[in-house]
């Protein structure tokens, strides 16, 4: 595929992964409260106080993919408190979420990160101290399947081994096959909580550290 050039994201890139979020994650509940929560989260993200980047993958300079990774402070807990009023007025607008089983279970997510007594799965399992985090990665739909997630994966661990990092860490949906197996293939490894279950952590080991 020719015209593919990675960089950095920028303020200006926010409605292009904005579209991107919303194709890729329909059935979340980020995409469940609207277009401008999902603008609001990642606004957030490039302009909280984290250690972390924001890697885009684009096509003949379009915004075909995005990678936010590193070492986040507050990435949910600072989004719910900078937001709490409009994301108050978005469910109570569409009171239909309530009832919807994934919004619930981030509602009870979102209560535990804002009082602090989080024992979600997430907080339970063991990761190293050196550890860069995946938050979000998402590709096009309209052009997943031609190699450019696994080249924007790549270049994301590049940074990571170039600040020193001896493992990277993220978390999905044990129901996405397709996004596990892409992790899988990858030479990421599931790694259990502190109650011996998978609920969807999973780690990898960078190369350079094996030797």
């Amino acid at each position: 595929m020719d015209n593919i050039t990675l960089r950095s994201i920028s303020q200006n890139d926010l409605d292009s992964i904005v579209e991107i979020h919303l194709n890729a994650f329909s059935d979340r509940a980020l995409a469940g409260l609207g277009r401008e929560a999902v603008r609001r989260y990642y606004e957030w993200q490039l302009q909280g106080p984290h250690e972390a980047i924001a890697l885009g993958i684009y096509q003949d300079e379009k915004l075909a993919g995005f990678c936010f990774g590193g070492v986040f402070h507050g990435s949910l807990s600072g989004y719910l408190q900078r937001n709490k009023w409009f994301l108050t007025w978005r469910v109570l607008t569409h009171p239909w979420l309530i009832t919807a089983p994934f919004f619930r279970e981030r509602i009870s997510l979102a209560w535990n990160v804002l009082t602090h007594h989080s024992n979600s799965a997430i907080s339970q399992r063991v990761i190293p101290k050196k550890s860069f985090g995946i938050l979000a990665i998402a590709i096009d739909s309209q052009i997943q399947g031609a190699g450019l997630g696994k080249r924007l994966m790549a270049e994301t661990e590049k940074i990571a081994i170039g600040r020193d990092f001896s493992h990277m860490h993220l978390t999905v949906d044990i129901n996405n096959i397709q996004a596990i197996t892409f992790y899988q293939n990858l030479k990421w490894q599931k790694l259990p909580a502190s109650d011996g279950m998978w609920h969807g952590a999973m780690a990898k080991h960078l190369e350079r550290f094996y030797e």
